[in-house]
């Protein structure tokens, strides 16, 4: 029979952990590659006007939360005899390989017709990509049996994603430099990344296979039925409506700053071979940061650390201002930025599922793949303020490539990027001050799952 005590540890082999954040590894080669290289491809590779690009930019993000939205209301349908979550994570893979290639592809058309073959491609990639993100995202209720499982599967996940960002800082400019051409270059770069999420995603689909369609609450009230929008729609409680914003406003900034970067390096700093150097900090910051991460966060609380991390921040990002000249302190600065942000953009899945057990067990809404579309959508909400503010922001100081960079601009590029980070990290601070999830009901929950856990030992 288990006890009590062994109902607090991980359920789950190391080997399984890791290869479960096998997802997170592949599709985080993915997310870097938009963060830090779209919009420099779109006005310095497909040489779309910066306008043009601006408008697109803001404008296919609206598209992409409505596909996310809807990609939870379909998975949470109940259908398919080989898994409920499963096929998605390959099916959305290889949607998003394709429409990758696509969009990351120069073709000899007008610029007009490259647009919309750029905005087509994007599409089907986030199509792809929303799929696969909530199916992965929400695989981690049927695998939590205990707290420490869900804890365990996340905090496996953020490592190996900073672990991916460490790779790609590595390889990311060494293979788009590695071909005739730059448009070369970033379709192969799309393709291999692409290639390397389906390899992952097969894995994680083989290894979870044995929990997908379980019940996925222990106490058995997850009837299997569908929703309807109407009760579905009772997802969004007080916690989810506060979170929901919250992450808007803090991962928008993880868009502006990023979006600006290449162009930072090259006009302000004078030296665009940064950009390597700098993605190996984040990394290797992050990757350190994850062994302090679920102890603090358990010391003080999630809230607590989410709050604390977001106003190192803000006192990171505003001291870069006066290291225009000094690529050592900047780099410096860096570290300790990602290193807090561990406590903000790595616990969301975390949120996400606290908030899933939270409206299951206080107002009967069973609807795991929609929480996290929800959260998913925050996501890219943030992109599109983050995107809006950077791309609409170096129309505003001005910049088209190709022309003479003016003292102006490169002082736009700095502003915006620094005071239009923080800015949209205060106003995520002050939001989050209002998340409220009382502790005693998820001790409550927790209990249930524990003594659960006990009675299934007994039984076998």
């Amino acid at each position: 029979m288990g006890n009590h005590k062994s109902a607090h540890k991980p359920t789950h082999s190391v080997f399984f952990i890791y290869g479960y954040a096998l997802g997170e590894f592949g599709f985080t080669f993915f997310l870097f590659f938009i963060s830090y290289y779209l919009m420099v491809f779109m006005t310095d590779v497909l040489k779309l006007p910066t306008a043009l690009a601006a408008v697109l930019y803001t404008g296919v993000q609206w598209v992409e939360a409505v596909t996310m939205i809807f990609s939870g209301l379909y998975i949470d349908r109940p259908h398919r005899l080989n898994g409920k979550f499963r096929p998605w994570l390959i099916i959305g893979s290889v949607i998003l390989l394709a429409g990758m290639v696509v969009f990351y592809t120069v073709f000899p058309v007008a610029v007009w017709l490259r647009a919309v073959i750029f905005v087509l491609g994007y599409l089907v990639a986030y199509w792809g990509y929303n799929l696969m993100w909530v199916s992965y995202r929400t695989m981690l209720g049927p695998l939590s049996r205990n707290p420490q499982d869900a804890i365990s599967l996340n905090s496996a996940s953020a490592q190996m994603g900073s672990a991916a960002g460490l790779c790609f800082s590595f390889i990311c400019v060494r293979l788009l430099n590695s071909f005739s051409t730059p448009e070369a270059g970033y379709t192969m770069s799309a393709l291999a990344y692409g290639l390397l999420i389906v390899l992952c995603m097969a894995v994680v689909s083989r290894l979870t296979k044995p929990f997908d369609n379980r019940k996925l609450y222990a106490d058995g009230k997850a009837s299997g039925h569908a929703h309807s929008l109407k009760e579905t729609i009772r997802v969004f409680s007080a916690p989810m409506r506060v979170f929901f914003l919250a992450v808007i406003f803090r991962e928008a900034a993880s868009t502006i700053l990023p979006s600006l970067l290449v162009y930072y390096f090259t006009y302000v700093m004078g030296n665009e071979g940064l950009m390597s150097t700098y993605l190996t900090v984040v990394s290797c910051s992050g990757l350190i940061a994850h062994f302090f991460a679920r102890k603090l966060a358990n010391i003080f609380g999630k809230k607590q650390m989410f709050i604390a991390g977001s106003l190192v921040a803000c006192v990171c990002i505003l001291s870069m201002q006066f290291t225009a000249d000094a690529p050592a302190a900047f780099m410096v600065l860096v570290a300790i930025k990602a290193f807090a942000e561990i406590f903000s953009g790595s616990f969301i899945p975390a949120f996400m599922t606290e908030i899933a057990d939270y409206n299951e067990y206080t107002i009967g809404v069973n609807a795991r793949a929609f929480t996290s579309a929800v959260g998913g959508t925050a996501l890219r909400f943030a992109q599109i303020i983050g995107g809006a503010i950077a791309s609409f922001g170096l129309v505003v100081i001005g910049y088209s490539s190709g022309e003479a960079m003016t003292p102006g601009m490169i002082s736009g590029i700095s502003g915006l990027m620094i005071y239009g980070s923080t800015a949209v990290i205060v106003v995520s601070i002050i939001i989050m001050l209002f998340y409220k999830i009382d502790p005693d009901v998820m001790e409550k929950i927790y209990q249930q799952r524990i003594e659960a856990l006990e009675k299934e030992n007994a039984g076998s």
